[in-house]
């Protein structure tokens, strides 16, 4: 039986030298047919203005391996290979994904192995010798391909983050000159940033509200808006600006229609991110309504910000009475109180208080109205009556009198939760 492992070291080595210096002869064909397989296996790499680049990195590579090879050196001990690195560069400030540069350096070692095999069957030396000076030469290339792959990305990768924080740089300087009312050419801004002023926008604030020991949330944001866009049914790529680890801005372009956002139709998408939370602005038209989303979707950021009811992680400044408890969540010491004088007992932190104030509030959404507010809470009419009447009774009023003070408490408490109730450690009741 042939043995598959050397019997002496001393003699691969020299057999390995040998094929260096017969591959040597060879270098501008190898170099030639390798770039041809990974252009005609990679389609990403095919673009005639970066064909000379990858073919210097190819021929970097192959001559690095010959001279490696021929002087029996480890695989691991690469000298510098400045072709290969500049092209893994070019790669990235062209976008181009390291899975593809990984594949590149597969590709070619399989095309040089072919040659290897050649050299191998042609090389002087007794057939029983030939199977383990393959294995050893394939092992060989194995590391050398698995080293220089975690070299070119790591460059490749670092580029990326250079090319994509210039970017980010650069749309930041002319998002913020249209924020401060600079004169801006609609054209320039739709080349630096891919998005167009002159349409309807809604503006959003999206963030993680509690991102515990992962510091850099931003893949997580990224899949949170490209879902919103997806929801929204945006044709074109939202604007997104990142304004922490955990949180960002983002205008969402509405072609040719006035959008309405459905802050029910949203919330599914924050709850399947933990922590996730979202403020809309009003949609707004043109330059100015560029602006004014993204001042309201600020703005209306403060119910979520405070809120500790579930119904607030997804807000709209064009929803029913968000821009006033915006305004009053400002405040939230003022506001319990306010809310505690208006609604007296009701304002308790406890369950029976709750389910008053919801049967409260849906009443009065209701126009006051039993069978309407019995089928949106799934409750009999006589239930509601029996509510009401309790209600009334913890108000000291009829539910309508006083109408527009205890309405808005209600949904002040609904939307901003137990910030502004009245901490009661009575046991609750049914």
């Amino acid at each position: 039986m042939l043995s598959t492992t050397p019997q002496d070291p001393e003699r691969l080595r020299e057999l390995t030298r040998r094929i260096g210096l017969r591959l040597s002869s060879r270098t501008a064909a190898i170099s030639d047919s390798m770039t041809a397989a990974i252009e005609d296996a990679i389609g990403e790499l095919t673009e005639e203005d970066t064909h000379t680049a990858l073919h210097a990195s190819v021929a970097n590579n192959v001559e690095v391996i010959i001279d490696m090879l021929t002087h029996t050196k480890d695989a691991h001990d690469l000298p510098p290979l400045p072709d290969a690195l500049h092209y893994a560069v070019a790669l990235a400030r062209r976008d181009v994904s390291s899975a593809s540069l990984r594949r590149a350096y597969h590709v070619g070692s399989d095309c040089l192995l072919a040659h290897v095999f050649d050299q191998v069957q042609e090389v002087d030396c007794e057939d029983h010798e030939k199977l383990p000076l393959y294995h050893h030469l394939a092992g060989w290339l194995f590391q050398y391909v698995d080293e220089i792959t975690r070299t070119v990305i790591a460059a490749h990768e670092e580029e990326l983050r250079y090319s994509h924080n210039q970017a980010a740089r650069s749309i930041n300087v002319i998002v913020n000159r249209v924020l401060e009312r600079e004169d801006i050419d609609p054209a320039e801004f739709e080349r630096v940033t891919g998005y167009r002023l002159g349409q309807t926008h809604v503006a959003c604030r999206v963030w993680i509200d509690d991102f515990g020991a992962v510091a850099d949330q931003s893949r997580l944001l990224e899949n949170v808006v490209t879902t919103l866009a997806g929801r929204l049914e945006v044709s074109r790529a939202p604007l997104m600006i990142a304004t922490g680890r955990a949180s960002a801005e983002v205008w969402f372009g509405m072609e040719g229609r006035r959008p309405t956002v459905d802050t029910r139709v949203i919330a599914p998408i924050a709850a399947a991110t933990p922590g996730a939370r979202v403020s809309f602005g009003a949609p707004g038209a043109g330059i100015e309504g560029f602006r004014t989303t993204r001042t309201q979707a600020a703005f209306a950021a403060t119910v979520a910000q405070v809120s500790t009811s579930d119904v607030a992680h997804v807000v709209s400044y064009a929803d029913a009475g968000i821009p006033v408890i915006a305004r009053l969540a400002e405040d939230i010491a003022s506001t319990r109180r306010w809310v505690r004088e208006v609604l007296g007992r009701l304002a308790h932190d406890t369950e029976d208080a709750a389910r008053q104030r919801e049967t409260v509030r849906v009443f009065l959404d209701s126009a006051e109205n039993y069978s309407e507010t019995a089928a949106h809470l799934l409750l009999h009419r006589n239930t509601v009556k029996y509510r009401l009447t309790k209600a009334e009774h913890e108000l000291g009023r009829p539910p309508g009198s006083r109408r527009l003070d205890t309405h808005l408490a209600l949904a002040v408490c609904h939307a901003l939760g137990g910030v502004v109730l009245t901490p009661d450690d009575r046991t609750s009741s049914g």
